[in-house]
């Protein structure tokens, strides 16, 4: 069968490979499913592994993990499923009885394209398929399908596990498809006002940042507000007028302007949630600190390059005593929590004035052959890509 495998940094290669097989009286390819690809979206961790250089892997080892697919053959302990069904492929495949995906592991969770082979392939495996296949809703478009098993579910991870309470300022760092959907997910509780920093550099981002529920859109090159309510223009008029105390210069570790912002914003307190979905290795510091001294909390959704270290700001961080949480987690996944979003898709898509997620996805190519290009897109990002959408015509 053809597939693509990460080479070496910069390279993923169509190789002629065995087909994956369940073989008989092995327990774990009796709860095992084998499909094919149908609907794939290269994911920007999939743009990371390749083109930063994700470190040692396995020879051939198959790369992608965010797809809608057909069930070809199923193992003998299969109860769910059967050849024939298109269904959502998790994007974190937990073992059983595990719903945090780690297992005590760092990345257990994210098997496909890492431990096992992933989608790039024109038939690939799913373990435990009753647990980590979805079947997707009667009338749901393939678009929200798609988005649905991996970027709603970790955009949605993200605002759950930063949990604000009533009133609550949640800044979003990153406007790519993750940090949309944390707005969506933050948008459903009305008393959460949403600030969301991106690089205002494609209208498209912007126009969906709005629809799915931000308030205030901040570019974090200059710490603009790109669009904001009249509370905000009040707020940033209070600032630079001087009726609100400036934090202390250190506050601002990275030198952001739109951390200042976002002081601006909030009356110089800070916010009270900060959700990093994107940006680069210092936005950890500058969420640190933009998030509120005493009960603010960081969540980090994003995957961050490099084996090294991150910084992170001494002085806004009280010289560690500040009362600030950090979190770094991974999304949640399997199928229970895939039919989760597919079912809060299909409300989205049938519920009056609501945006479906399927309209993250930007552009369109046809056939397994355009893989490389879609990677391409998610690594190069030119203006108004947010998400491709493959379709295979396997």
């Amino acid at each position: 069968m053809k597939a693509y495998v990460y080479t070496k940094t910069g390279v993923i290669e169509q190789r002629e490979l065995p087909e994956p097989q369940l073989k008989e009286g092995n327990e774990a390819d009796e709860r095992a499913c084998i499909l094919k690809p149908v609907y794939l979206a290269p994911c920007s961790s999939d743009a990371h592994t390749v083109y930063a250089g994700a470190g040692p892997r396995r020879d051939n080892l198959i790369l992608g993990h965010e797809g809608i697919a057909r069930v070809m053959e199923i193992g003998k302990q299969v109860k769910d499923f059967k050849p024939g069904d298109l269904v959502a492929v998790s994007a974190v495949t937990p073992v059983p009885g595990d719903e945090t995906g780690h297992a005590g592991h760092a990345f257990s969770g994210m098997k496909l394209g890492r431990d096992l082979d992933g989608m790039w392939a024109e038939r690939f495996m799913i373990p435990d398929a009753d647990c980590n296949l979805s079947r997707i809703p009667e009338g749901l478009s393939a678009e929200a399908a798609l988005m649905a098993a991996d970027m709603m579910a970790t955009g949605f991870t993200a605002a759950a596990e930063a949990a604000p309470g009533d009133d609550s300022t949640v800044v979003i760092i990153g406007s790519g498809a993750v940090g949309l959907m944390a707005a969506l997910a933050a948008s459903r509780e009305n008393a959460w006002r949403i600030i969301m920093i991106g690089s205002g550099r494609s209208e498209i981002n912007s126009e969906l940042a709005r629809d799915y529920g931000t308030d205030v859109y901040v570019s974090y090159t200059d710490g603009q507000m790109i669009f904001g309510d009249e509370a905000a223009e009040e707020a940033l008029k209070d600032w630079h007028e001087g009726r609100v105390p400036h934090r202390d210069p250190r506050n601002n570790s990275a030198g952001w302007g739109a951390v200042d912002t976002v002081f601006a914003l909030t009356g110089g307190k800070g916010a009270d949630r900060v959700l990093i979905c994107g940006g680069g290795n210092k936005s950890v510091a500058s969420a640190c600190d933009m998030v509120k001294y005493g009960t603010g909390t960081v969540v980090n959704a994003a995957y961050i390059e490099g084996s090294g270290f991150i910084e992170i700001p001494i002085f806004s961080l009280g010289r560690g005593m500040a009362g600030k949480s950090i979190k770094f987690i991974l999304s949640r996944g399997g199928r229970k929590w895939t039919e989760t979003m597919l079912q809060e898709a299909l409300r989205l898509e049938q519920e009056p004035g609501a945006v479906s997620p399927g309209r993250l996805v930007t552009h369109y190519l046809e056939g397994f052959e355009s893989i490389p290009e879609g990677l391409r897109l998610m690594h190069e990002r030119p203006a108004g890509v947010i998400k491709v959408m493959i379709r295979t015509g396997l």
